[in-house]
């Protein structure tokens, strides 16, 4: 694929009809963190799918940005008042592409910042200031976003651990962080209690002790230490017994959460002694939409379950749309095998050496997907 200026070789345009505009600080740093990565990564092929504690994030260059002249975004990029909206266009959706709200412009974290609370701490050690900005607490998942200023190197997309929340031991979580300017950082992250429980208050823990530069395989130790909580956005409960099976597969709705800026599915996976046989494991991705023909971007929780087979899962998306009255929920099953590329195993002596496992041989061949026939839930008003 051409990068930027390849493009922008071929089209004549003339300077003078062009004017100058006000843009904010959000479509600065997307439009000049694009520029960069167009220049990085020309000849170089990048998967779009990447570690899930530092997921990729892809920025690209709509056709309106050519009515922007480029000396705006040759000025250093202040901090970003809406990191929620910075990521909003990158939700990590890896189930289905295209998978996107029917306005383009609302995301999954498109009304974050309404309901959010501000922050504002900030901790420096080793030369690194990170500071949080916004959280918000859904009743299952916490969602913070973060900056950093930092003129040790942390690379494109750094690492970062993640944060606990008092009393909850089965956590799941996501988290991004990408380079907006020289020395300067935007992240987002997310930790989602697991357990069958609910919460009215989240007190937060989140003691960092290291930051890792994936490019180059180091560490940076310090110590930032932050400590707060958060009140539970007022949700609505909908319980579901609606399911769909094929193949040996079966995905039951248990149920729905509604808050004003998303809703979170509730979902289960059954798996056949069958399909347990002959496959090594069993994804189910799930895409949604409503009967006003919205599609909902969406992102994992994480789940629990008594083996890789039969789980308990929980997925957020974007805000529903108020008018809509049904759910279609189309389940995505692949079965697949494990390979040297996907899984790894090691067995840890009473010495403590390491011996590598050999992969499990099952009758199924690379994998095998099929989508399961909808499952409409019927919304309560």
């Amino acid at each position: 694929m051409k990068d930027i200026y390849e493009l922008l070789n071929h089209i004549n345009i003339d300077a003078d009809e062009f004017e100058e505009i006000e843009v904010s600080e959000l479509e600065k740093a997307k439009v000049k963190a694009s520029l960069k990565n167009s220049i990085k990564q020309k000849g170089k092929l990048k998967s779009w799918k990447r570690n899930v504690a530092v997921a990729s994030v892809l920025v690209g260059l709509s056709a309106t940005t050519f009515g922007l002249t480029f000396p705006t975004y040759a000025k250093n990029i202040p901090v970003i008042e809406n990191i929620f909206r910075y990521f909003d266009n990158e939700t990590n959706d890896n189930s289905i592409q295209g998978n996107v709200s029917k306005d383009t412009e609302k995301g999954l974290y498109y009304h974050y910042k309404q309901f959010s609370k501000e922050i504002n701490l900030t901790q420096e050690s080793n030369g690194i200031k990170i500071s949080l900005n916004d959280a918000v607490f859904d009743g299952k998942t916490v969602t913070l976003t973060y900056s950093i200023e930092s003129k040790q190197d942390l690379g494109e997309h750094a690492g970062i651990s993640m944060p606990n929340i008092e009393g909850i031991h089965a956590l799941g979580g996501t988290g991004r962080i990408t380079k907006i300017d020289t020395d300067k950082y935007v992240g987002i992250i997310t930790v989602s209690n697991l357990e069958d429980k609910t919460l009215d208050i989240a007190n937060i823990k989140w003691n960092i002790d290291e930051l890792q530069n994936p490019d180059n395989h180091t560490e940076i130790k310090g110590n930032w230490n932050f400590n707060f909580s958060l009140n539970a956005i007022k949700s609505t409960m909908q319980l579901s017994d609606r399911s769909s099976k094929q193949n040996g597969v079966k995905v039951k709705i248990d149920k729905l959460s509604v808050t004003p800026m998303s809703f979170i599915v509730y979902y289960d996976q059954i798996v056949s002694h069958e399909v347990r046989n002959t496959w090594d494991g069993v994804d189910v991705e799930l895409e949604i939409k409503d009967d006003l023909g919205n599609i909902y971007s969406g992102q994992e929780n994480g789940g629990t379950g008594k083996d890789s087979y039969n789980m308990s899962w929980s997925k957020t998306f974007g805000k529903l749309n108020p008018k809509a009255t049904k759910l279609i929920v189309t389940p995505h099953i692949t079965l697949r095998d494990n390979n040297s590329h996907n899984f790894g195993s090691v067995e840890i002596s009473n010495d403590g050496k390491e011996k590598a496992m050999k992969l499990p041989e099952k009758s199924g061949k690379g994998k095998e997907e099929f989508v399961l026939k909808d499952i409409v839930i019927e919304l309560k008003k």
